[in-house]
């Protein structure tokens, strides 16, 4: 039997961002799921998404913040000046600090974190972080002062090997809440290397989607799927038809392009060929769902969240250590080039 401080504890989750079905059986209640307490959540999630941004459209193009409500992603080409990408490739290329990595399946990510001490000797990604459309972009699609926190990542496909499927090769949404995802890809990705893949519209609260997530919230606690339990539910094979959510896009585009999603919406990694790279400035936002305001966008602020990351990628490292393993995300052996 579960503690009274237990039980409250679970309760209170409702507030957060928590959305394990198994960690927390109060979200993984399949009666008061069909009673609706994850579109209750959801919803509202959404909703105060929606004020947030509100506080942050000034300097975004009316167009682009339609066609991310509209299509739940924004792709911008072209983004910086040719002289001026080409200045960045330079530097993210020749880029220095401690490198992260994680194995999913055959699939190796490597990233090094773009942190205010990192990019100290880096003036061209100092500039992109100051630039007041990429900061206004970053605001308005994360609905949040606080900018997101950012790597470079390097993605090398089929060079493990391994009998299971890379995870983020199914489709899959992240969380019940909207998240911003970003990339600006530093070369061209082909249909070859595992391009991003969406779903245009899934974003979108239809009857459809919604339909589709109560079904989702009264078999996540029990599917046999690991990821889906724990609330990144992934979309089995025929639900989009099923449902009637929509077809899959598939993001082969050139280098230079800024790619922003709300990975709220069905997305995933590609099909690539074994031995294939992709490689982007790539970060990531997510914020408490259920504040209406714009949170804090100081400088310190910036600062803190990274040493906050370093924090708890060494405490996962020590754990990992006790249990004799790595942790998910590790400092690989050759910790030089991505």
């Amino acid at each position: 039997m579960r503690s009274i401080a237990a039980r409250c504890m679970d309760a209170l989750g409702l507030l957060t961002g928590a959305k394990s079905f198994v960690a927390n059986p109060v979200l993984g209640s399949a009666e008061l799921n069909r009673r609706g307490l994850h579109l209750a959540r959801l919803r509202a999630a959404h909703w105060l998404m929606r004020v947030r941004q509100a506080w942050f459209a000034y300097g975004v193009p009316r167009e682009q913040r339609k066609a991310f409500q509209r299509d739940g992603y924004l792709m911008l080409e072209d983004f910086l000046p040719a002289e001026q990408y080409q200045r960045l490739l330079a530097e993210a290329e020749g880029a220095r600090g401690e490198i992260r990595q994680c194995r999913q399946a055959d699939t190796l990510t490597r990233r090094r974190v773009m942190s205010p001490e990192n990019v100290e000797a880096l003036p061209e990604m100092q500039a992109l972080m100051r630039d007041k459309r990429f900061r206004r972009l970053m605001r308005y699609c994360s609905g949040h002062a606080r900018q997101p926190i950012m790597h470079l990542e390097r993605i090398h496909n089929g060079v493990l090997e391994s009998h299971e499927r890379d995870p983020q090769k199914s489709l899959h949404v992240d969380t019940f809440q909207p998240t911003m995802k970003f990339w600006l890809y530093l070369q061209d990705v082909t249909p070859a290397q595992g391009p991003f893949m969406f779903v245009p519209g899934s974003t979108r609260l239809t009857s459809a989607r919604l339909t589709w997530e109560k079904h989702m919230s009264l078999i996540a606690r029990d599917h046999p799927n690991r990821y889906t339990q724990r609330g990144s539910f992934r979309v089995d094979e025929g639900d989009l038809e099923r449902f009637g959510l929509g077809e899959v896009k598939h993001f082969a585009v050139k280098a230079n392009t800024l790619l922003i999603a709300n990975t709220y919406g069905m997305h995933g990694r590609g099909e690539a060929e074994q031995g294939s790279t992709r490689f982007a400035l790539w970060g990531m936002s997510r914020t408490t769902p259920f504040s209406p305001l714009p949170g804090l966008g100081f400088e310190w602020l910036n600062r803190v969240q990274y040493k906050v990351l370093e924090a708890e990628r060494q405490r996962d490292d020590r754990k990992a250590a006790v249990r004799g393993e790595q942790a998910s995300w590790f400092v690989p052996s050759d910790n030089g080039e991505l």
